[in-house]
């Protein structure tokens, strides 16, 4: 975790210490910063320090503050009572990717909820720019931004790891739709990587061009692979969207503002002649004959096709044994790329997810906050208590019971709640979930299932568990093991 820092105790540190002595220096305050870097900061410091006296205005500065999760990267940030100050530094920066910067640094700052002042500060040139109301950019006289600095009451008690919450930055085209329309997000450094990349390869395409992209519940591979599709229509592109799952609201949504998308059921009535973007998304759900149709109908258009998936967010036996994330990367040509970054389950509820899942696996947990287990030996009590659950707070989410067979877990999954097949995809600030008697975990560690059922309930509730922001609540029902597993989890230290 960084440490804030006088920005003069810095400089003078790199300038008299020995190397070895300035690198554990830097590693002490959790800091990351280049030579380059140091020299830009050096000339900042100059012009500031030109024009007030003492060091109090370079005092208490979070240097490369990254936020957690997100990895978006603050140059210089100091928190004050009532406002936040941000300078950004450059060597020299054409005005565009200034204003670009800064919007961006205005947008996560804006979710703390006080004032945030972001300035650029090009070191070439000595100038200083911040971003006029209309949105264009303007320069920013030295002095103002020290009266600025001597004007802030620096809050010794703010910890920055604690006011931004990594959930706040992914919007999604499904539970945000309005936002995600009107391009209120912006993606990580890493989605955007790969999104330039996917979408070079498009446009340069000569043939038929297939692109992989996998990803964790959490790493924000729908808001992306949307996102490829939005930009692509924003140049008279025609992005055909194949959902693996059911259809929801925010699918709807979009469909009557002109976007094509087909429930994966539907998907031979379209044809892929009229696309130059084929999107599979949830493509771990779809069977072996599915997948070559697809691939088959997209090489003879021939046309360009990305399939995104997560081996583990199967439901269903046959969609283990199938291995379609094994057969998309086989597919030849194929361009693969893996989303490696959480970003929608903050790190609490992702370290409980994989110790419930997995009983060998301990490790601290720093707060329990947003994590409740309610337990209820009858049946009929836990259903009352998931009835009575603030809708408002609260998404209840069941199981998909088979067609055919009556399932225990059906006395407790009321019918008006989301099962796992219709949340493929979505998010909620808050889950609920249940948890019966036939859950426990096996000689490896392994939780798993022992009731009869014709989807796997081990890895629904983990589509389930996984569709949580910010708040998770168990209901366990007459298990003594797990609740016991809950309860040493959340007592970990």
């Amino acid at each position: 975790m960084s440490k804030r820092i006088n920005i003069q105790s810095l400089l003078q540190a790199n300038k008299s210490l020995s190397a070895d002595g300035f690198k554990g220096f830097l590693q002490h305050y959790g800091i990351k910063i280049k030579a380059a870097e140091i020299e830009d900061l050096r000339v900042l410091v100059g012009v500031l320090g030109a024009l007030a006296k003492g060091t109090g205005i370079f005092d208490k500065f979070y240097v490369g503050y990254k936020i957690p999760q997100i990895g978006k990267e603050f140059d210089l940030l100091r928190f004050g009572n009532e406002f936040i100050v941000n300078i950004e530094i450059k060597k020299s920066c054409h005005d565009e990717k200034i204003a670009k910067q800064l919007q961006r640094n205005g947008y996560y700052l804006g979710f703390i909820g006080k004032p945030a002042y972001s300035v650029t500060f090009v070191s070439d040139s000595k100038k200083f720019y911040f971003l006029q109301e209309d949105g264009s950019l303007g320069q920013v006289d030295a002095y103002e931004v020290v009266k600025l600095l001597l004007s802030q009451e620096v809050n010794d008690s703010e910890i920055p790891d604690n006011l931004f919450n990594p959930s706040d930055f992914l919007v999604s085209p499904f539970n945000s739709t309005d936002k995600f329309i009107n391009g209120q997000y912006f993606l990580t450094h890493q989605q955007e990587e790969i999104k330039d990349e996917v979408v070079k390869l498009f446009y340069e395409k000569e043939g038929a061009e297939f692109v992989s992209i996998m990803g964790g519940a959490g790493t924000g591979k729908t808001l992306l692979i949307y996102d490829i599709a939005k930009r692509v229509m924003s140049t008279s592109g025609k992005p055909l969207i194949i959902h693996c799952g059911q259809l929801n609201h925010g699918h709807m949504k979009l469909m009557q503002g002109g976007w094509k998308i087909t429930a994966i059921k539907d998907y031979g009535k379209r044809d892929f002649e009229n696309h130059d973007l084929i999107i599979v998304d949830e493509a771990q759900r779809i069977r072996v004959d599915q997948l070559e149709d697809i691939v088959e109908k997209v090489k003879s258009a021939p046309g360009f096709c990305i399939f995104s998936h997560d081996k583990l967010q199967t439901l269903a036996d046959w969609e283990v044994k199938n291995e379609i994330s094994e057969k998309i990367n086989s597919i030849i040509p194929v361009t693969q790329y893996e989303l490696s970054e959480k970003i929608r389950t903050n790190k609490r509820i992702a370290d409980f997810i994989k110790m419930l899942f997995f009983s060998k696996k301990t490790v601290p947990m720093a707060s329990v906050a947003d994590i409740e287990i309610n337990y209820f030996s009858s049946v009929e009590d836990a259903k009352s208590y998931l009835d009575e659950l603030d809708e408002k707070k609260w998404e209840v989410l069941r199981f998909t019971p088979s067609r055919f067979n009556n399932e225990h877990h059906v006395k407790y999954g009321g019918i008006l709640y989301k099962t796992s097949h219709q949340v493929i995809g979505q998010e909620f600030d808050g889950v609920a979930v249940a948890i019966d008697q036939y859950f426990s975990y096996n000689d490896d560690g392994h939780l798993v299932y022992t009731g009869k059922t014709y989807y796997q309930p081990a890895k629904m509730l983990f589509q389930n568990i996984t569709r949580s922001r910010r708040r998770l609540n168990l209901i366990i029902i007459n298990n003594e093991q797990v609740l016991n597993r809950c309860i040493s989890i959340l007592q970990a230290k």
